[in-house]
């Protein structure tokens, strides 16, 4: 399984290719670092923050730098080893290696679920390991997002072997509800749908020019139908407190 997350194309742990791609990959998780510091900042203005799966570290050191007090988790050997030395966080290999003891006011997995063998048992771990009234932020694929049913076999959120899990957002009340948490809100991840679908046209084949214009259409095709509520988006945030 490590062989598919080493690959040059697995951008959310090698993004420093050249290629067209890789660069529009970068200027998205810059707007996306952003966004998300911002959704956690309307909840959460400082204290302790977990990221499970922080890959390389980016959204921490982001974080990192606007007053939160932050750790993470990430099995990946490459990615992990460089969130430490570009940017000197505190990062263990496994959720095991952090002390139990320890209390987060935040806990986030950012399309992180949807990659974990154990997930139920990972999910209960994770509810003692917050403060009382902490809370978790969660981002997955949408199977029942408009974008999967128009892409069918070729929608990238797929991706098997790496994606063991495809979730509905009822899947995720059940899994947050069965572990000791209420949830809050369940919100869009906008950018998520241009991505997916560029993605997505790739598998099918098209060429590049086609691919880009398609994902442009698509993507906010899928964003106005979520938006009125006919769909939900192509990726779901699920932000819960601990009951």
């Amino acid at each position: 399984m490590g062989g598919y997350y080493a690959s040059e194309e697995y951008l959310s742990h090698d993004a420093s290719s050249g290629s067209l791609l890789a660069r529009i990959y970068r200027m998205a998780r810059s707007l996306a670092l952003a966004r998300k510091h911002r959704l956690i900042r309307a909840h959460v203005t400082g204290g302790r923050l977990l990221d499970l799966g922080c890959g390389t570290g980016d959204q921490l050191a982001h974080l990192s730098a606007r007053g939160y007090q932050v750790e993470g988790v990430e099995p990946g050997v490459r990615a992990r080893e460089t969130a430490i030395r570009q940017h000197a966080l505190k990062v263990v290999p496994q959720l095991g290696d952090v002390p139990a003891e320890e209390q987060f006011q935040v806990i986030t997995l950012w399309h992180v679920m949807e990659h974990l063998h154990e997930l139920p048992h990972t999910v209960k771990r994770l509810n003692p390991m917050l403060a009382p009234g902490g809370l978790l932020f969660a981002a997955v694929p949408d199977r029942e997002s408009w974008d999967c049913a128009h892409y069918g076999p070729f929608w990238a959120a797929w991706d098997v072997p790496r994606h063991i899990w495809h979730f509905r957002r009822q899947d995720m009340q059940r899994l947050l509800s069965a572990n000791g948490f209420k949830l809050m809100k369940a919100g869009r991840m906008p950018l998520d749908a241009y991505f997916i679908a560029l993605l997505s046209e790739r598998y099918k084949g098209r060429p590049s020019p086609v691919c880009w214009i398609l994902a442009v259409l698509v993507g906010t095709w899928s964003n106005l139908l979520a938006t009125v509520g006919v769909r939900p988006s192509s990726s779901t945030l699920f932000i819960a407190r601990k009951a």
